[in-house]
């Protein structure tokens, strides 16, 4: 039997006893210590970094080029320290707190109708005893047997009143008439989860939270935590536990803040991606990620708040909106209903752009979509100093004719790391001065004018652009690289959906980009860093997070729902990755445009 040492997570001051040879990583995730792992423990984030003392394993040859200089001062992976003895591991740095996700969208106007109603009846009856009411009736055929029971003992109190929560007929409460009523709206996005607290009787938004998917410190994209999943003999129910906690977190901190209830919650409406919907469901991911990539389920579900373990009312209902594919999930068809791209009779191109780059093009009313995987990389992970969007990342960058570089942050704080929208900023910066060239390498200091050769540096011998003294924020080589093939996977599918359509980018009338970058890019640096083409530079419009508006329109409008359902069957879904050209145009994407 191995031996068992004590592990001291700070500054919590968490322990765990764990065996001889245990990673810091593993350890942590036994203790419920959070440790960000967006590559789940590849060692090729760098992401886990903690400053450590005691008996570790010698740093091995990937952890030692990552780290350099500051394995002397303590500082190791998490994911590659081994456990020998005794240990004291500080995290460095906790981001949960900072953690900034984007709540709102383009939505369009529905009227309000929820399928979540109460209905008030009158306990009154005629001389001949008939009830004066003809729909309880109904209802009545829909109660379950405690509904029953609660009902009777209102006759027995002689209430003249009473009220029902019910959803499509179906009784969920007996209540009393003047009893608030409330549905929440969940987008559970892979890095973040959005959810919306709406008042049922009126339509009226009661708040909006936000959070980091609990789900990150297992992997940072849906394949790490798919591999997650399917490696580990409780990965799935693992996971499933974080997501349910997470949510059950975020609407406690909604309710509080309005002192309401959790037990008047009736419906909570949830969307995301394909993987995302499974691991909430506790069902193991793994066929996503192998040829023919088919969920285990993409269809419309009602289910008990019991079955996820989700505290609101008893017999409330949980909705979970269909999906299309194995890539293309109920966000995407959640936010294609809230722009009313299904309405459209024109050109339009509709991406989310994220770890996964979910596409969709209108053509005269039909839906072509696709997917690419990205990778984590623009949304400021496999980066050296990429960052999630939180206080003191890098959101914009702009390179003035003097050299000078000028950022900035969000918060207003001093600099910490590059966040997507900084990330994407600052290589169209690059290109367009030319301290990039086309095929992706750093020019020679030389031809550069020297505010800019000054800050191309040499860091772990490898060369990089210097962003930021303060903070040390630089973008090396290989983060290029990590641009050049997120970017090229993205505009390859995008290019050979046009051409499979045979559309040219000069047809579309207008390029609608949804997801977390709503805010803070510029249709400039897209189309710098050669996503799209200059022509299109003028279509681009930013729409914010459409699924999360999608999710509200289904929540507080039946017929919303409805067409979010009829897209998902009406859509066509293209596999572009096997497609025998995806290859070639992902080859010619991978350059940068030259600059004029």
């Amino acid at each position: 039997m191995a031996q068992q040492y004590e592990v001291t997570f700070w500054p919590e001051g968490k322990r765990v006893t764990v065996a001889e040879g245990t990673t810091l990583l593993a350890a942590a995730r036994q203790g419920g210590v959070i440790l960000e792992a967006p590559c789940d423990g590849c060692g090729t984030c760098g992401k886990c970094r903690v400053r450590t003392s005691g008996m570790l394993s010698s740093p091995d040859e990937l952890e030692t080029e990552r780290l350099a200089d500051t394995l002397a001062k303590g500082i190791r992976l998490a994911c590659r320290a081994r456990v020998c003895g005794p240990v004291q591991a500080e995290i460095l740095l906790d981001r949960i707190d900072t953690f900034v996700a984007l709540a709102g969208g383009q939505g369009a106007q529905w009227p309000f109708d929820p399928s979540v109603r109460k209905v008030i009846f009158s306990s009154r009856v005629d001389a001949e005893g008939c009830a004066l009411d003809n729909d309880a009736p109904a209802l009545f055929a829909q109660a379950d047997p405690p509904m029953l029971q609660e009902l009777a003992a209102a006759y027995d109190k002689g209430r003249s009143h009473y009220g029902a929560i019910v959803k499509n007929a179906r009784v969920l409460d007996w209540v009393q008439p003047g009893q608030a009523y409330y549905g929440v709206a969940v987008d559970l996005g892979t890095t973040s989860v959005v959810a919306e607290l709406c008042d049922l009787d009126n339509g009226e938004s009661m708040g909006t939270g936000a959070c980091l998917n609990p789900q990150t410190d297992c992997g940072g994209d849906v394949l790490t935590r798919i591999a997650f999943a399917s490696q580990n003999p409780e990965g799935t129910a693992l996971l499933q536990k974080k997501i349910v906690a997470g949510l059950n977190r975020l609407i406690d901190q909604l309710t509080a803040a309005r002192q309401l209830r959790n037990e008047d919650i009736y419906e909570i409406v949830i969307v995301g991606n394909t993987t995302m919907l499974h691991l909430l469901l506790g069902v193991n991911p793994r066929s996503l990620a192998r040829a023919p990539y088919r969920p285990v389920f993409k269809r419309y579900m009602e289910i008990s708040p019991a079955s996820l373990g989700l505290y609101m009312a008893p017999l409330g209902v949980v909705t979970i909106l269909p999906s299309a594919a194995a890539f293309v999930g109920a966000d995407i068809l959640a936010g294609l209903t809230a722009v009313g791209l299904h309405r459209r009779r024109t050109t339009v191109l509709f991406i989310d752009i994220g770890t996964n780059g979910e596409i969709v093009v209108c053509k005269d009313g039909l839906l072509v979509g696709a997917s690419s995987a990205a990778g984590p990389a623009l949304e400021g992970m496999n980066i050296s100093c990429g960052c999630r969007a939180e206080r003191g990342a890098i959101e914009s960058v702009a390179i003035a004719h003097d050299g000078t570089v000028r950022i900035k942050t969000i918060g207003n704080t001093p600099p910490r790391g590059l966040c997507g929208s900084g990330l994407i900023d600052l290589v169209a910066e690059l290109v367009r001065c030319k301290v990039l060239e086309v095929n992706g390498r750093f020019a020679k200091p030389e031809k550069l004018p020297p505010p800019l050769a000054a800050k191309l540096v040499k860091i772990n011998n490898q060369p990089a652009f210097m962003v930021a003294e303060a903070g040390a924020v630089y973008l090396s080589q290989k983060d290029v690289r990590q641009v050049q093939l997120a970017k090229g996977a993205m505009a390859a599918a995008i290019n050979l959906l046009l051409q499979d359509l045979n559309i040219e980018f000069t047809n579309i009338t207008e390029i609608l980009v949804a997801g977390a970058f709503g805010f803070h890019l510029k249709p400039s640096s897209l189309v710098g860093i050669g996503l799209f083409v200059a022509d299109c530079q003028h279509k681009i419009r930013f729409v914010g997070n459409t699924a999360q508006e999608g999710a509200k329109a289904a929540l507080l409008n039946r017929q919303a729902g409805r067409e979010i359902v009829k897209i998902g069957q009406r859509i066509k879904i293209r596999e572009l990755s096997r497609h025998p050209a995806f290859q070639d145009f992902f080859v010619k994407a991978l350059a940068f445009p030259s600059p004029l």
